[in-house]
């Protein structure tokens, strides 16, 4: 072999030797993942592109895998951070510097400068809070807790129902936007009391269950006033099923308003059969089978069956009172000397006296004026029919026979 070195001797056999070792390239590939998927071992290809994670280059078919024969690639995570030689940059630090004025020469001192805390920055007037704050401060006592619009726990009578509050303590937005405009239920309040008037609407006040009643109780004297609006007050008493009613109304104002409010008072009793119902002229009514009409004024009577008149039966001596309330009629047996005989009767006011006087006795009959201008003489045989009447303070009577 003939060629120009500068070597000689044992350098150029050692070169030559080393020449020989070098291994035969097998073949090309266009990047790593073209690789042949086994091969002879120590066989070597050549990898032209470079791709993710693997470097161009010659790699060796170590038996089982492909093994770069190059320096092995590092990354800026692979390179000491201690290292004063080797440095790599990221794309930000790229940006940041990029952003440097071209006057900001030199070193910069950031010593004045904080970084942002990961809450967020902080905003005017917060480092003076805590600049006034001492240190130690107890930043909860009762000047701070007042600025800052809060209560102190000694404050609050009942804490442990406010700390256990649940969310349906709340208000509903169908009750009210507050708890002090919220409605409540009445049904545990023992006492409940209205803000205003009460429109039913269209509903009623009920018992829903075991025929309850209810009840109306006013306090002490008062009473249950129903008020009168376009007409007088008044109270409907329906049918069961609702559909026809009774209506007990008051007087219209018109009326009453002479003679002003009055009360009536029931009966205590409910009266015997046909009674009728009369007052004592203060509105406390009863019933009473025998009524008097002191002053009664009868334009037209349509009779639509017989006048029964009241017959009075009574045994008398000694004094004899005269009275229409006792009957129209009356039946009178002597059983002695009459002395005295009186009346109660009014103006225009008459009875008829059936007497028997089988005994003979006598009556005094006092001032009565007598049609024939004297007292009969009764027969003691048959009974003797006397009509006595009023006129007046005057009283007449007159014998309208015997009854024989």
């Amino acid at each position: 072999m003939a060629y120009n070195s500068s070597y000689t001797g044992p350098q150029v056999d050692e070169g030559v030797r080393k020449g020989l070792q070098i291994p035969e390239i097998k073949g090309e590939s266009a990047n790593y993942a073209s690789l042949p998927g086994s091969a002879t071992s120590g066989d070597v290809y050549l990898v032209i592109a470079a791709t993710t994670g693997y470097d161009a280059g010659f790699y060796r078919w170590s038996g089982s895998a492909w093994v770069y024969m190059g320096n092995t690639r590092q990354d800026a995570d692979d390179i000491d951070d201690s290292s004063t030689t080797h440095k790599f940059v990221t794309s930000g630090d790229l940006t940041t510097l990029s952003n440097t004025s071209g006057t900001n020469t030199g070193d910069q001192d950031l010593s004045t400068y904080q970084l942002k805390p990961s809450e967020g920055a902080f905003a005017n007037g917060d480092k003076t809070r805590l600049d006034n704050m001492a240190d130690n401060a107890d930043v909860t006592n009762t000047t701070n807790v007042t600025n800052a619009g809060a209560l102190m726990d000694s404050e609050v009578t009942n804490l442990a129902q406010v700390k256990s509050f649940a969310s349906s303590d709340y208000a509903t937005a169908a009750q009210g936007s507050t708890a002090d405009s919220a409605l409540q239920s009445v049904a545990g309040d023992s006492n409940p009391t209205l803000g205003a008037n009460l429109d039913l609407a269209t509903y009623d006040i009920v018992t829903e269950a075991s025929n309850r009643p209810i009840d109306l109780a006013p306090h002490g004297t008062g009473g249950v006033v129903l008020k009168g609006n376009d007409e007088s007050g008044k109270i409907v008493l329906n049918c069961e099923n609702n559909s026809h009613g009774v209506t007990i109304q008051g007087p219209a104002h018109s009326d009453i308003n002479t003679g002003g409010s009055y009360t009536l008072t029931l009966p205590a009793a409910t009266g015997s059969n046909k009674a009728l119902i009369e007052t004592n002229g203060s509105g406390v009514l009863s019933f009473t089978n025998n009524p008097t009409l002191t002053t009664p004024v009868v334009t037209t009577l349509d009779m639509d069956g017989a006048i029964q008149e009241l017959v009075y039966t009574a045994n008398v001596t000694g004094t004899y009172t005269l009275s229409a309330g006792n009957g129209t009629i009356q039946n009178i047996t002597l059983t002695g000397d009459v002395s005295t005989v009186t009346d109660s009767l009014n103006d225009g006011e008459a009875i008829t006296a059936v007497i028997d006087d089988g005994s003979g006795y006598e009556i005094s009959w006092g001032t009565t004026k007598w049609v024939g201008g004297s007292a009969p003489t009764l027969d003691t045989t048959n009974k003797n029919v006397i009509v006595l009447w009023k006129v007046g303070s005057d009283l007449y009577g007159m014998l309208s026979g015997v009854a024989s």
